[in-house]
């Protein structure tokens, strides 16, 4: 249990990546705050997640016999977003680790991509990350530290060690988790 008694802030938890992470935090001890967006943004061709897949992360979470504070928020909103981090905060007492998994991109090849696209997905990435972090960072100050790292099971076992202690050295680097592409 190399997370027991931290707690983990998980934005776009209510499926695939974000879920992962969930699991994974949970199944080395780690209570979550799970955080989603829960609806469909217009923008995105593939059908995104709702409140039922954030109950559902609850759920699992719950079965691994961890507390978890879910919230619908969207991470573009700032305010929304520190209010669903302050309720996590207060229910559990302390923030640990930060994972600012929450963004959206377009399906299709990159040659596709136009700058309209680009900016938007640039936005929505950014955004959600800086509110993420802004909404979190505070809460880490005050319990002395902790960990944030920015976004299935290979990178949410990327993340579980760099939120443990294994990694408590690990500073000043970018872990690429893409299986040698960046390489070729």
């Amino acid at each position: 249990m190399r997370l027991n008694g931290r707690v983990a802030l998980i934005t776009g938890a209510a499926g695939s990546q974000g879920r992962s992470h969930a699991m994974r935090l949970a199944e080395e001890g780690a209570d979550i705050i799970a955080v989603d967006i829960c609806r469909q943004i217009d923008l995105v061709p593939y059908p995104m997640a709702a409140e039922d897949d954030l109950a559902e992360t609850a759920e699992s979470v719950k079965s691994l016999g961890r507390r978890v504070v879910t919230a619908v928020a969207d991470v573009r909103d700032g305010a929304g977003l520190q209010a669903a981090v302050d309720q996590g905060v207060s229910e559990f007492g302390r923030l640990d680790i930060v994972s600012a998994n929450a963004a959206v991109t377009s399906v299709q090849k990159y040659s596709d991509v136009t700058p309209e696209i680009w900016n938007t997905t640039l936005d929505v990435n950014l955004t959600g990350v800086w509110n993420t972090c802004a909404a979190a960072i505070p809460h880490l100050i005050a319990t002395g530290g902790g960990s944030i790292t920015i976004t299935p099971v290979d990178v949410s076992n990327a993340l579980l060690c760099l939120s443990s202690d294994d990694a408590r050295h690990v500073t000043g680097t970018g872990l690429m988790v893409d299986a040698g592409s960046t390489i070729r």
